[in-house]
């Protein structure tokens, strides 16, 4: 989606070269004083940099931010908030869409499986950001290993394995900045419902 404000747009460019060089300062500058992070905390920086183990160099903040940067914009709408992912922001509100049982592709020819396995198992077809239901009981994780999500094609004709880098929840990590001051800012950071 296209931003129409020059002042976020350079705002998410710099926020992308941040994430890619991992500018830990970068980062706590932009984050409003009582940013959240959890749906159970009192929120603020220190929560952040606890939640997000911060003083360590394989925190889990780069990959996550990278991922929903790269998932692309949800709503701008000239209001002083904007949201990524657009799996959060776009979600149906039809209640068939249950936000615990469905999550989207996120590419174009994502292949389904019939078995958990890049190399060996048969493509049986593919989606393009299509919304999916999925059955967690007959996802796979292996220990070390990323997860595959069993899903399913909404009318029940394909169903198979897709590979945990193709698919997102709507309720899965998303971000809200706001413009505080004159300057925008990471005011939420959160999973779950």
């Amino acid at each position: 989606m296209e931003i129409n404000d020059s002042i976020l747009n350079e705002f998410i460019t710099d926020l992308k070269n941040a994430i890619k060089s991992k500018d830990k300062e970068y980062i706590i500058n932009i984050l409003s004083e009582d940013i959240l992070v959890s749906h159970g905390g009192n929120g603020g920086i220190e929560e952040f940099k606890t939640h997000w183990d911060w003083s360590s160099d394989d925190s889990t903040f780069w990959l996550t931010m990278d991922k929903l940067l790269r998932l692309g914009a949800g709503k701008y709408q000239n209001d002083g908030f904007y949201l990524i992912p657009y799996i959060f922001s776009n979600w149906p509100e039809d209640e068939k869409y249950s936000v615990f049982e469905h999550m989207v592709i996120t590419g174009t020819n994502v292949n389904v499986r019939i078995n958990p396995d890049l190399k060996t198992s048969e493509v049986i077809g593919q989606f393009s950001y299509d919304i999916v239901k999925v059955d967690y009981k007959k996802s796979i994780r292996f220990f070390d290993e990323p997860i595959w999500y069993y899903v399913e094609s909404l009318d029940g004709k394909l169903k198979g394995f897709v590979f945990h880098d193709y698919i997102w929840s709507p309720i899965d990590y998303r971000a809200s900045f706001e413009f505080i001051n004159n300057k925008w800012k990471l005011a939420i950071l959160v999973a779950g419902d």
